[in-house]
């Protein structure tokens, strides 16, 4: 995925475009040079003094934290939009993608008013899926629930002994890998399985490792139609599990990711567990518990309505009718008003790849209509309930008795 261009990179402190704010420089009450916030250039002679919350974006001005991606699109065109994500089309699709593109405009600058207005929580940004009809977004979420699954699995011991902590965050433990990018593969079951392996290895033996999705998207069996047929056309992180339990997992190094399906192929494991965890469903405290005891989760989500977000705290499935569990992910901590979760389309999209889900929703159900369209396994039910801002509570699980994998090499 294209990054932002440099106009939209957030800026803290001394770096390009931006330093201590001239002595000159009336800056208001909580910010100045003598307190060293950083200054932020405008334009070639204007400067804005930001306040301790808040970034800087060179050539756009000040922004609270968290903001920095929020933009108005005045007189944002389709060729701006193709420089900044470095986007060219067949002649035959030229006029298709900009009408798409269009549309979503519209619909970013009409939402982002009601944002600025107080009206919602989150705001929505043009991003690189900015240009994607429904049906291609869709590719980008294959992932069901896996209802049957071939394998023993564990059940969480949720018994809260101790008050959890307000707010935990395992990026600043060290055990979560950089952002990736699932392309236009709907593997975001394997990455979402791959991610957790990598955590909890990591909490294990203090190593955090890359590992290869590409080794579930080739190797996964998934004769029930778990979440697709397999591959990139989707299957459930609960299957990715079980062969990192029967084979392992390989190293990202020697098997990288092709964005393609492929036959599974000999490969060295270099991680293996010994069985995995699904959470009660629908218990908030649950996932909170085992998010602040035991690690990262893989989830299940319905994911519909997030192809244009930009930050805040993600309201929009609640307050339309996405219930569909389509994508899966990786939850990575929380607070009191969020879930922090980690996307698989590349660090350009939403808080540099991440998205915060509203806890509002916690004690709120919600009933899934189309199981087979989404997240189920053969046979498929009819209707599920679902908890939480985008049915986050749903499906949750995290594998156990991770450790190193052999040398002897997996022959297929």
């Amino acid at each position: 995925m294209a990054m932002w261009s440099s106009f939209l990179l957030l800026v803290v402190g001394v770096a390009a475009h931006s330093g201590t704010c001239p002595a000159s420089k009336k800056c208001g009450a909580d910010a100045g040079s003598e307190k060293g916030l950083p200054c932020c250039q405008i334009s070639s002679n204007s400067f804005e003094c930001c306040s301790s919350s808040e970034a800087c974006i060179p050539n756009v001005g000040c922004r609270c934290a968290g903001e920095e991606n929020l933009r108005d699109y005045e007189g944002y065109s389709f060729e701006d939009y193709k420089q900044e994500f470095s986007k060219s089309y067949a002649d035959h699709e030229h006029e298709s993608r900009k009408s798409i593109f269009e549309a979503n405009l519209r619909k970013v600058q009409a939402h982002n008013a009601e944002y600025r207005q107080g009206h919602r929580t989150w705001y929505m940004a043009m991003n690189e899926l900015a240009d994607l009809s429904s049906q291609e977004f869709g590719v980008r979420r294959s992932t069901k629930v896996a209802h049957s699954v071939h394998r023993p699995f564990l059940q969480l011991d949720a018994e809260v002994h101790k008050p959890n902590p307000a707010a935990f965050d395992w990026r600043s433990k060290g055990v979560v890998t950089p952002v990736k990018d699932q392309g236009g593969c709907g593997s975001c079951w394997a990455f979402s399985a791959t991610e957790t392996v990598e955590s909890h290895y990591a909490i294990a033996s203090g190593k955090l490792l890359t590992l290869a999705p590409q080794t579930y998207v080739d190797c996964v069996e998934n004769p029930d139609d778990c979440g697709g047929t397999g591959g990139c056309e989707g299957a459930t992180m609960e299957l990715a599990f079980n062969l990192t339990i029967s084979k392992g997992i390989a190293l990202e190094s020697s098997l990288p990711y092709e964005g393609r399906d492929a036959s599974c192929p000999s490969y060295k494991p270099a991680v293996k567990a010994k069985s995995y965890v699904r959470l009660p469903v629908n218990e908030a405290a649950s996932l909170e518990t085992a998010l602040a005891t035991k690690g990262p989760m893989s989830v299940t989500v319905a994911a519909g309505s997030w192809q244009l977000y930009g930050g805040g705290i993600f309201s929009g499935c609640s307050e339309g009718s996405d219930n569909t569990l389509d994508h899966g992910v990786q939850a990575v901590g929380y607070a009191k008003d969020y879930w922090l979760i980690r996307n698989s389309w590349g660090p350009g999209w939403g808080e540099k790849g991440y998205i915060r889900l509203s806890r509002a929703s916690d004690k709120k159900t919600f009933v899934d209509h189309n199981p087979a369209d989404g997240e189920a396994c053969k046979p498929y039910p009819k209707t599920q309930t679902i908890g939480g801002e985008c049915g986050v509570l749903f499906d949750s699980s995290y594998p156990v008795g991770v450790v190193a994998g052999t040398e002897e090499e997996i022959v297929v």
